[in-house]
């Protein structure tokens, strides 16, 4: 007897029930990469989305670069970057804390890829939802791409969501 032969259309669970699902899918821990840009909002309101309907820990991560030898020629604080990047996360977590209250966020230093995969090993994440910007085929030679160096290198599954494209969430 399969899934639809047990459903009486007067239960009110649906015949999709998990205990009826042959691989069910569990996503405890999900991590969200941010730029802090508004380009990358699309792949933490996804990352939201799916911790909401898995019930997950969410982490929302940003990751600052170390200041290089030439920022400390030309004088840049570089407590100025690390208070930023905390000012922007932690408004984003706050804002983030009232729609989903399991989501905590994470400031590191460092290259963005290598520290995301890091992260991910770290948390011992189920799943990565990143954003890729469309940038052009010589902007992609010149600076490579994150997304593209974290799903190389990842152990787990990664979400990978494009700004501009079909949505399966609805953002609103």
């Amino acid at each position: 007897m399969n899934a639809l032969e047990k459903w009486n259309p007067f239960q009110t669970s649906s015949p999709w029930d998990a205990t009826l699902v042959r691989r069910p899918i569990t996503l405890r821990k999900i991590l969200a990469p941010t730029d802090l840009t508004p380009d990358g909002r699309k792949a933490i309101d996804y990352a939201v989305a799916l911790a909401e309907h898995f019930n997950s820990q969410l982490t929302l991560l940003h990751v600052y670069p170390a200041p290089r030898a030439k920022d400390y020629a030309r004088k840049i604080n570089d407590y100025s970057v690390v208070e930023n990047a905390r000012t922007a996360l932690d408004s984003l977590w706050l804002e983030l804390k009232k729609e989903y209250p399991r989501i905590d966020a994470q400031l590191r230093c460092g290259v963005a890829a290598e520290q995301i995969v890091a992260a991910a090993r770290d948390l011992d994440v189920d799943l990565i939802v990143i954003s890729t910007h469309n940038y052009s085929w010589f902007t992609h030679c010149l600076h490579g791409s994150d997304a593209e160096e974290v799903f190389r290198q990842a152990s787990c599954p990664i979400l990978l969501v494009r700004k501009d494209e079909k949505d399966f969430v609805d953002i609103g």
